[in-house]
């Protein structure tokens, strides 16, 4: 990991309320489903077993089986080691589907830059799984399935004839007449 500089002003309080929002609620349940899967312990630290990207795939791997070439799977003391396994990792949650938008970006993880993200995505990863039909333990709420309504082309052509409140209306209040041609409008002191 390299090391910064501390972060000050402006930065410095952007990143105390980030440290603030961070749950170690869900830091809990994230730690006991990523070691359900994988079977094994993350270590003392959450953030520093997963810094070097083997374990993450690890549990890619125990979700879908080939889904990482396996050499990732083996710890590395080398930053940018560590840096292109969490890049397989991310990779490999888009291919197991996960939307772009669920994702953090690499020194999220690696660099500990965002832990909210990097948490946010494991629990992403906890949905998708089960979306993808893991049975085992689950993490985070069961992501909704979209509901189609079948409209026919009737009702459709029958809705471009409504014009809706929200169009407005040429009815009712109006300013017409308030104030006659070549006239100031009064306004009376209170």
């Amino acid at each position: 990991m390299t090391t910064r500089a501390e972060k000050s002003g402006i930065n410095a309080e952007v990143q105390q309320k980030l440290a603030a929002t961070y749950s170690l609620e869900d830091e809990a349940k994230a730690r006991g489903w990523l070691e359900d899967i994988v079977g094994e312990s993350i270590g003392q630290n959450f953030w520093d077993g997963l810094t070097d990207g083997s374990y993450l795939c690890k549990v890619l791997n125990k979700l879908q089986p080939n889904l990482i070439p396996a050499k990732y799977e083996h710890p590395s003391s080398q930053p940018f080691k560590q840096i292109e396994a969490v890049g397989k990792f991310l990779d490999g949650c888009k291919a197991y589907g996960m939307s772009e938008k669920d994702l953090c970006v690499t020194l999220d993880i690696q660099e500990k830059n965002n832990p909210n993200m990097g948490l946010a995505t494991i629990i992403a990863l906890g949905r998708q799984a089960q979306k993808n039909g893991y049975t085992g333990p689950a993490l985070g709420p069961k992501e909704a399935q979209p509901c189609l309504h079948e409209v026919d082309e009737q009702k459709i052509r029958e809705g471009r004839n409504v014009i809706g409140l929200q169009m407005g209306t040429n009815k009712g209040a109006s300013q017409a007449g308030m104030t006659p041609y070549g006239h100031q409008r009064q306004i009376n002191a209170p």
